[in-house]
């Protein structure tokens, strides 16, 4: 249900976001979980002209599962560099079953180095020495930009060394009041909510309350206000809901 509702609020995160990715300005975005940067990521993304040099990579704290990421969605965006050095063949997921981490960041080096492009790490969450000595690399290659999005600065680990600027920083604002409520309607009415006979306007309240701007548990909460087992009558149990939602965002 999240992919297919629009954007709310983040104007200025998004403003931002979209200037640092056509200049391909290295940028750190940290935002708890459910605060919208992957959403974010994703509109700005839709709108530049050009979205094949975006290589977009769900981050892994283990290095080889990072380098077979990488190098999986470099070979889907048709890098020239990584094809030529690769020569994969037709089948691409035989080949990156055989190769070693070492071999892999070679490719990945010499690759990115000779074809930049802006690499966005969503979900960072801990990293060890040879990521940091791997993506340090890529980091200061002539051309290249590398976007993270993480909940906070202890998750990035030792890759806090990398985004050490708080120029560079991007801190994903809470959602105000009004978009708050907005994106609630938009929930409700996505999941049927709107459509019961529910005592909608106090679980509204509750829900903005205990979400405090956080797109991902308004959304989260509607979603599981849907289930019969939350509803009792024409009212819908806030108290277990609330819990069960929360374990989503814990961590």
């Amino acid at each position: 249900m999240e992919a297919d509702l629009p954007l709310i609020g983040l104007v200025n995160e998004r403003r931002r976001l979209l200037e640092a990715l056509r200049t391909r300005n290295s940028l750190l975005m940290l935002g708890p979980r459910g605060s919208g940067k992957t959403k974010l990521i994703q509109s700005a993304i839709r709108e530049l002209p050009s979205r094949r040099d975006i290589i977009y990579v769900e981050y892994s704290s283990t290095l080889h599962e990072l380098l077979i990421s990488l190098a999986r969605a470099l070979l889907e965006s048709g890098h020239h560099g990584i094809r030529k050095r690769a020569a994969a063949g037709p089948d691409v997921e035989v080949w990156l079953s055989r190769q070693t981490s070492v071999h892999l960041k070679g490719v990945l080096w010499n690759s990115l180095e000779a074809d930049p492009r802006t690499i966005i790490f969503d979900g960072v969450d801990g990293s060890s020495h040879p990521i940091y000595r791997f993506l340090q690399r890529i980091y200061f290659a002539q051309g290249m930009g590398i976007f993270a999005a993480s909940r906070d600065v202890l998750a990035l680990g030792v890759l806090g060394r990398l985004f050490w600027d708080p120029r560079r920083t991007l801190q994903v604002q809470p959602l105000s009041q009004p978009d708050s409520n907005q994106l609630f309607h938009l929930a409700a009415d996505r999941v049927g909510l709107k459509t019961r006979d529910l005592n909608l306007d106090e679980f509204r309240e509750k829900v903005l309350d205990a979400a405090a701007g956080n797109p991902g548990q308004i959304v989260e909460m509607c979603r599981l206000a849907a289930n019969p087992q939350y509803v009792r009558g024409r009212y819908i149990k806030f108290a277990p809901l609330r819990i069960d939602a929360l374990m989503k965002f814990m961590g």
